[in-house]
């Protein structure tokens, strides 16, 4: 009899429940497409960063990942949203957007993913994390195994450089620093 590892056990059980696993998603949180992106994103977790000791029941550990990450990206979408519409009036959504402020928007965007893709592999993956995936620092402490204080290190400096590099961020600290008496 072979012994399959603990990591093996997850990956067939997400196998042959994958379609569950969908449609568990589906029924509480309505869209398929969310579903499926959602277990894809518990099968690159589950690949990248797997239990350290062996899970007794499978399906429902793979239930509650599923049921969290899902609570998790719902919360960061609404967040980003509520962002968006408290601070762009409808004047400055994109609709009335010309063409070279189109651009010049792309530019930024480019400008700041290189930045970001230019980051040390830890720094880089802490301010994802925390900024695009909204997970507290807590969270990413343990899911990296790493001390908060490092995350709080990482996160930092990953800012810090973004700061000094990104052109947007220096003129909004340049417009703090004038309206400070």
């Amino acid at each position: 009899m072979s012994k399959t590892s603990p990591n093996e056990e997850l990956m067939t059980a997400l196998t042959l429940h994958y379609d569950a696993l969908v449609e568990y998603i589906r029924l509480r949180f309505n869209g398929k497409h969310f579903a499926r992106d959602l277990v894809h994103d518990v099968c690159i977790q589950i690949l990248e960063k797997p239990p350290k000791e062996k899970v007794a029941l499978p399906l429902a550990f793979l239930r509650k990942v599923s049921f969290n990450r899902a609570v998790d990206r719902i919360r960061a979408e609404r967040t980003r949203s509520l962002y968006v519409q408290t601070h762009l009036s409808p004047e400055e959504g994109m609709d009335s957007w010309d063409g070279a402020r189109a651009v010049e928007f792309e530019q930024h965007v480019r400008a700041l993913l290189a930045i970001i893709e230019a980051l040390p592999a830890r720094q880089r993956q802490v301010f994802l994390l925390h900024r695009i995936h909204g997970m507290a620092q807590r969270e990413i402490a343990d899911e990296l195994d790493i001390s908060l204080n490092m995350v709080t290190q990482h996160f930092g400096r990953a800012m810090a450089a973004i700061m000094l590099r990104w052109e947007p961020a220096r003129r909004l600290i340049q417009r703090q620093e004038q309206a400070q008496p």
